[in-house]
């Protein structure tokens, strides 16, 4: 499999698992030690964490996230991609609102032939 496809296939199992509110297949797409950074300063580490970032993020109401390959590239252990994100807010005053940014991903291949996020950083446009 290349590199695209299997970015195309995490980014799949990673819209999926945000998509319907699974925080915790979500975590369990990163490494037991992985760093996260919002955009924000700070830096996140481990699945416990993550899943509390994405908790929030899902009981704001933020919805229909979509990601969309810039680049990949990577060795046979380790590949990265960059991604515009996507993604919608919860309605307020009948209107939804609408936002995204870049991401950046290294995902690293395991003992066991599943690949998990190492590290993962994101922006968004304000």
């Amino acid at each position: 499999m290349n590199k695209k496809s299997i970015i195309e296939a995490i980014n799949t199992e990673w819209n999926k698992a945000f998509n319907s509110g699974n925080v915790q297949d979500l975590a369990a797409l990163y490494t037991e030690n992985a760093t996260l950074s919002p955009g924000n300063g700070v830096t996140l580490v481990g699945h416990a964490e993550i899943e509390n970032l994405f908790k929030s993020f899902i009981d704001g109401g933020v919805h229909n996230h979509t990601l969309e390959i810039i680049e990949v590239g990577g060795s046979d252990k380790m590949i990265y991609q960059v991604a515009r994100w996507s993604a919608q807010g919860a309605e307020a005053n009948g209107e939804t609102p609408s936002f995204g940014g870049i991401t950046t991903g290294v995902f690293e291949l395991t003992t066991e032939g599943n690949w998990l996020a190492r590290t993962h950083v994101w922006n968004a446009n304000q």
